[in-house]
């Protein structure tokens, strides 16, 4: 147990509960404990941005939002074992090509009820900096005909648009950053 008394305005007394008792000057006290509330602050505070997508109109405006940018939409999941290995490599993707007109959207597959237990958890694991999605549409089959009719919903499945927001590749199955670097190279 910890207890704090301002003695006379100008030191401090901290009592623990092993009755060890240490004076501090107060404004030796209060930098400290500014600099480790910086510290703390930094290390500890994480926010990931998790957006729901519920329909078409959800989809386009990502679109919309990313126009003249190469964009990669990788569809996955935690329980998805292919996903999960391509996953760091997309994350480098991300961070060697963010700068470069190219965007890389990742639209999570996972149960409504792993949100919080375990896709959050993964995000952060993965430093996972930027704003991620979550399909919640009520007729999936609208999503996947979006996309390519030829796709039978199965992840990881990524689509690479180019600047003008056209597919120019349907993958499915999990590639390495040699891949995707040299596909995303092809669009710039």
């Amino acid at each position: 147990m910890l207890s704090m008394k301002f003695l006379r305005g100008k030191k401090l007394q901290i009592k623990l509960q092993s009755n060890l008792a240490v004076r501090l000057n107060d404004n030796f006290f209060l930098k400290t404990l500014f600099i480790i509330f910086i510290l703390l602050s930094v290390k500890f505070t994480y926010s990931q941005e998790l957006i729901y997508l519920n329909n078409l109109e959800d989809i386009e405006n990502i679109k919309k939002e990313s126009a003249g940018k190469v964009m990669v939409i990788n569809f996955w999941a935690t329980w998805c074992k292919p996903c999960v290995e391509e996953f760091p490599d997309l994350i480098k993707i991300h961070h060697d090509f963010k700068n470069d007109n190219v965007k890389l959207i990742l639209i999570s597959l996972d149960f409504k009820e792993d949100i919080d237990s375990k896709l959050y958890l993964f995000l952060k694991n993965n430093n996972v900096d930027f704003t991620t999605y979550h399909l919640e549409v009520r007729n999936p089959d609208d999503i996947i005909n979006y996309f390519d009719k030829k796709w039978d919903g199965g992840i990881p499945a990524t689509f690479i648009f180019d600047k003008s927001g056209n597919l120019q590749q349907y993958i499915l199955g999990s590639r390495d950053f040699n891949f995707f670097e040299k596909e995303i190279n092809k669009l710039k």
